[in-house]
């Protein structure tokens, strides 16, 4: 029995770690206001990260989600319904947070 009782405060004692692989990816949406733009998405599950700023003369939201949870149509949607989105763009520009 006694030797149970170590073993059990050996197990609990030792750190573990459980690490949970989501894949990820990333989409800019040209939207009209972009403090609308993180709010209308922020809650919602799949939403990983939502980061306001400029690309070019445009209001935009760059967005990290998880596609396994959520599709880019179901983003849009939601940014629709809050009257705030006006495209999908390429990912690859660099935004300005001025």
């Amino acid at each position: 029995m006694l030797r149970w009782i170590i073993l059990f405060l050996l197990i609990a004692s030792s750190p573990l770690s459980v690490t949970i692989a989501c894949e990820t990816a990333q989409i800019t949406f040209a939207v009209g206001c972009y403090d609308v733009g993180a709010a209308a998405l922020k809650d919602h599950p799949g939403v990983l990260d939502v980061e306001k700023g400029w690309q070019g003369f445009r209001e935009v939201n760059r967005v990290q989600y998880d596609p396994q949870l959520v599709k880019i149509e179901q983003l849009e949607r939601w940014l629709q319904q809050a009257e705030t989105w006006r495209a999908t763009l390429p990912t690859s520009k660099e935004l300005s947070h001025d």
